[in-house]
């Protein structure tokens, strides 16, 4: 397996075929503006993956037309700022341009005005990054004064890229909200989709529990906290997602008895498990620690 390799999501053909879709609807209807936004939701969901920037490219040039075609829609400039600033250096005038555009067109969008001033931060502008960050203060709940004498007291000058560290991680957060935004889109375009998903998760999750019976021997777990073994042997899931998935299933009552017994073994177990050296834990054990994060994540 090549070292780069990224394996692909759990519905990676149903992304594919909605940007395919997406991409005909906007080579049918030239004037779609809508059309060319959605598609370059999806080409930035495929290049989180990918990493391919031929994915990026294609966003920006489904987006520079969704702007020509809808010039007061403030995503559309606030995206295509995100995919300038994917890019390099040179590029970065054109993030900036874009993003000032869609902080104009919304005002009230908290990811655009920090975006903005992250930007203004980084090519230089310093006063008028000072501005935008006195300006977002209060509706971001963040006391510049007081941020200004933490950074005082730890010897840091309060300038803009300082200042910046009291508010959100603008670039993160525009991420989130484009993956959130894509997985909306295809549910929008596939109907049943979700539900597909979910049955596929579940039989997915319950192949994973039989894998781990069928290959969980109890005789080579410890006497003293052997009866534990029917849990382990189900519910000790390695996938981060079908253990919670599979625990959520027990009623109320099994759950409490779960906790109770693991809570009852808990240094015993612990001390089983440190035993094994690093990477050489059978699955028993195996099983026994994720028990015992499943039982961690119930009363999380």
């Amino acid at each position: 397996m090549p070292r780069n390799f990224t394996p692909k999501p759990r519905g990676w053909n149903d992304l594919v075929a909605a940007i395919e879709s997406l991409e005909r609807r906007a080579a049918a209807e030239g004037d779609d503006a809508d059309a060319r936004y959605k598609l370059a939701v999806l080409l930035l969901e495929e290049y989180s993956w990918t990493h391919e920037r031929r994915e990026l490219g294609r966003a920006r040039n489904a987006l520079k037309q969704a702007v020509r075609l809808r010039p007061k829609h403030a995503p559309s400039h606030a995206v295509l700022g995100y995919v300038h600033d994917q890019g390099d250096a040179r590029a970065a005038s054109q993030a900036l341009a874009c993003m000032r555009e869609a902080q104009r067109l919304n005002p009230r969008d908290k990811i655009y005005e920090i975006y903005l001033a992250t930007l203004l931060q980084e090519a230089g502008q310093e006063k008028e990054a000072l501005k935008a960050i006195k300006g977002a203060a209060s509706r971001h709940d963040v006391d510049l004064k007081d941020l200004a004498r933490q950074l005082a007291k730890a010897r840091i000058k309060a300038d803009a890229a300082s200042l910046l560290s009291g508010f959100m991680r603008a670039r993160n957060f525009l991420k989130s909200r484009l993956a959130s935004e894509a997985e909306r889109i295809l549910n929008r375009l596939q109907p049943g989709r979700v539900q597909r998903e979910a049955a596929a998760q579940h039989d997915r999750c319950v192949e994973d529990q039989r894998a781990l019976e069928s290959s969980f021997d109890a005789e080579r777990v410890p006497e003293a906290f052997r009866a534990l073994s029917s849990w382990a042997s189900r519910y000790g899931v390695g996938d981060d997602y079908c253990r919670p998935y599979l625990l959520k299933r027990l009623s109320r009552k099994q759950r409490a008895d779960l906790v109770r017994a693991v809570d009852r073994h808990a240094t015993a177990i612990h001390a089983w498990l440190d035993t094994f050296p690093e990477g050489r834990m059978p699955a028993e054990a195996a099983a026994f620690m994720c028990l015992a994060l499943g039982v961690e994540e119930i009363g999380a």
